[in-house]
């Protein structure tokens, strides 16, 4: 939702805002206030807003005085879309308000007046500008363009996608990991993993995992709709939990019945308990055979999760398709790690 907070007159103000397509239709508006000015907005919140020194920051900042008075700037003045002659206390105050009844507030500016709506705003860009805005920015847009902004808010949900994935891969790997090694070494007195295998596990997954689930690009669905606390924190969502109880679920089945079953499965004879892990002249035993077979098909089943991990949210947000793009951005990791696993 794109608003428009302006010092200028109200006839510049309301061209750009025609030019640019930022109206009273566009924005899903039917009742108050359409467009006010920064004199009109002081005087309706003169009695209803204190300064306040936030004590995270230490900076200065704005506050309801009660509930009534929030939830009235809630019903009437949030729904401003276009504010002239605003002054930069009336932008501050205005941002301050939005992010007290829950809204995640995007500010551009590139003056010296727009220093503190910068720095009060949940994320500030500053297109061009001063060096004084620069410095209060948290974002510096060089080439002047506003469409970048959406850019930026583009790549910026990426990168939190792209954590999100690796996290639900990661998640994946360790906590199927733990439970078969711990099952392993409680039933049958040793690690069905080696040391060097599990240091392998840590090293290779970890780095080729995050490779490519960071170079990831943004889905056209990232501006899209989004849950509020998705914004603010970096959240575990319960689609994601089920993809990791579905699939460590079946990795420990599958390695549970092939760390019991799988010497009798194929052919492999030996005693599961007393036969140890070391070469027999030369040749591997039974038990670093089974082991090894082990081990490539928890690789094997990691490696192929990898391309799982890359559909997050939920089914009416993102794109179903864990294949798109699968060539561009992942044949050569995914291919390096089997050459790795051989």
């Amino acid at each position: 939702m794109v608003r428009i907070l302006s010092g200028d007159h109200r006839e510049t103000v309301l061209a750009c805002a025609n030019a640019c397509g930022v109206d009273h239709e566009s924005n899903g508006f039917t009742k108050f206030f359409k467009e006010m000015s920064g004199a009109e907005f002081a005087r309706e919140m003169a009695d209803r807003m204190i300064e306040v020194r936030d004590p995270v920051t230490g900076n200065w900042t704005y506050v309801f005085k009660t509930d009534s008075d929030k939830l009235h700037f809630h019903t009437t003045v949030a729904n401003t879309i276009i504010m002239h002659r605003a002054s930069p206390v009336d932008k501050q105050m205005f941002i301050a308000g939005l992010k007290e009844i829950g809204c995640s507030v995007a500010y551009t500016g590139d003056g010296p007046s727009d220093a503190t709506s910068l720095y009060e705003a949940d994320v500030g860009m500053c297109i061009g500008g001063c060096d004084v805005a620069k410095d209060k920015a948290d974002i510096i847009i060089r080439d002047g363009n506003f469409s970048s902004v959406s850019n930026a808010a583009k790549w910026g949900r990426n990168i939190h996608d792209n954590i999100k994935r690796f996290l639900q891969f990661q998640l994946t790997v360790n906590i199927s990991l733990v439970l078969i090694v711990f099952i392993g070494s409680l039933t049958l007195g040793l690690s069905p993993f080696t040391v060097m295998q599990l240091l392998w596990i840590n090293l290779v997954m970890d780095a080729l995992a995050a490779i490519a689930l960071s170079t990831e690009a943004p889905h056209p669905t990232e501006l899209g709709p989004i849950i509020e606390p998705e914004l603010r924190e970096l959240q575990i969502l319960p689609i994601m939990w089920r993809t990791i109880f579905t699939q460590v679920c079946y990795q420990f089945i599958t390695l549970v019945v092939l760390l019991y079953a799988g010497p009798t499965m194929f052919g492999i004879k030996y005693n599961l308990v007393n036969e140890p892990v070391k070469w027999d002249n030369g040749l591997p035993t039974a038990r670093m055979q089974h082991y090894t077979m082990l081990f490539h098909t928890f690789v094997l089943m990691n490696t192929f999760n990898l391309i799982n991990c890359r559909v997050i949210g939920s089914e009416d947000q993102r794109e179903l398709n864990i294949f798109r793009r699968l060539y561009t951005n992942w044949f050569f990791p995914v291919i390096f790690l089997g050459i790795l696993n051989f």
